[in-house]
């Protein structure tokens, strides 16, 4: 202990050979625990989501698309699914089937919608923090960090983001009522925003709102009246809110068998329900049904042969930093000589020189050590706000 104040002030005094030390053990250490952290939490991540869902029903594609655009939100350039299929898939009594409808986004998040039935699948409690579910069109519910990021609170309000800002054919932005926040989950449900499927045709085009057209007596937008049957020009303003007033005007065109879905969640009754449905599916034409552990099975293997190249680099820099602390501490037994022999006249022990050299480097690796823990922890909880996937 008393050599304490020595080995602090020979470090001190020679601050910028210490620092570069203390960095090189920082990085040697900091890339093989980050890249291991991230891909083990990545990996839970993928596991733990994929197991919400046994089955996955989609359009015939890519199956890493489906996955991350029915589970994880992510856009994808996906085929749609018909809602048809749900609506048969929903009968099947040897599952149940939950619809995803994926392909909007409010305030640059994910606009999800789905039914009441996606917030009480099996095994997966999904409570609420405040508010309610929604239940009718245009009402929202937002997952925790969606919530926080942009300030939604049930009694507040957003706007759907607009597709193509200069394609006045696409249908309008819509104002969503927030009714509801959910308590975090730690998954992709956090960043998004969700809606009935009714509401996701109403910013698809397929449905709106407008005054009741038996009323309308502007002669310039009605382009024939036939008994109580009245065709309206589409310069009739439509409605981009819905309330509790306007909510009977919202009306809805064309046979909801065609419309879209980015896929739907199968949860089958028992393992021999699956076996049969995924068989079964998969014999139809126009679909697929796929096991989502499945799939993220292979993109972990993916992320498993990317980490050794990180491990590899981890072991060159573990080298590089061994020889250059073996070629500090040689130096420094002979740049410390004359003070080393002087401590020996006057009668320290032998073992000094081993205690002041080896003492500094110690110290100076645990303090690159901690450096890197700390580097580590503050990555893994800003990855862990940036993606669901973490």
């Amino acid at each position: 202990m008393k050599l304490l104040p020595l080995i602090y002030w020979h470090a001190w005094r020679h601050r910028g050979r210490s620092a570069l030390l203390v960095a090189c053990v920082a990085v040697a250490l900091l890339v093989p625990l980050l890249s291991r952290s991230l891909a083990a939490r990545f990996e839970q991540g993928l596991r733990s989501r994929a197991e919400m869902a046994p089955l996955v029903v989609g359009a015939p594609g890519g199956r890493f698309d489906l996955v991350l655009a029915t589970l994880y939100f992510r856009p994808a350039p996906l085929q749609t699914l018909e809602f048809g299929h749900y609506t048969r898939l929903a009968q099947d009594p040897l599952a149940t089937a939950i619809p995803i409808h994926a392909r909007f986004t409010a305030g640059r998040m994910p606009l999800v919608a789905t039914d009441v039935g996606y917030f009480q699948r099996p095994g997966v409690p999904m409570p609420l923090r405040g508010g309610r579910l929604f239940a009718q069109l245009g009402e929202a519910v937002a997952g925790a960090s969606a919530a926080r990021q942009l300030g939604l609170e049930p009694g507040g309000t957003i706007f759907s983001d607009q597709r193509e800002a200069y394609d006045i054919a696409k249908a309008p932005p819509v104002k969503l009522a927030i009714v509801g926040v959910l308590a975090p989950t730690g998954t992709s449900d956090d960043e998004a925003i969700f809606v009935d499927i009714e509401t996701a045709w109403l910013l698809e085009g397929f449905a709106h709102g407008h005054d009741d057209a038996a009323s309308i007596d502007q002669p310039e937008l009605v382009i024939a009246r036939q008994g109580d049957k009245v065709a309206l020009s589409e310069a009739v303003r439509t409605y981009q809110e819905v309330t509790d007033d306007n909510v009977g005007g919202f009306h809805i065109h064309g046979s909801r068998d065609g419309f879209p879905l980015t896929g739907v969640l199968l949860y089958p009754t028992n393992d021999r329900a699956a076996t049969i449905l995924e068989a079964r599916l998969n014999a139809q034409p126009g679909l697929q049904a796929i096991e989502p552990a499945a799939v993220v099975e292979e993109i972990i293997a993916f992320v498993v042969r990317l980490r050794l190249v990180f491990d590899a680099l981890s072991i060159v820099l573990g080298l590089s930093t061994g020889a250059l602390i073996a070629l500090i501490a040689t130096l420094g037994f002979r740049l410390r000589a004359a003070e080393l022999r002087t401590l020996a006249d006057m009668g320290a022990p032998r073992r000094t020189a081993l205690v002041l050299v080896g003492g500094e480097l110690a110290g100076l690796i645990a303090l690159g050590a901690g450096i890197a823990a700390a580097l580590v922890w503050v990555a893994l909880g800003v990855a862990g706000r940036l993606s669901a996937f973490l």
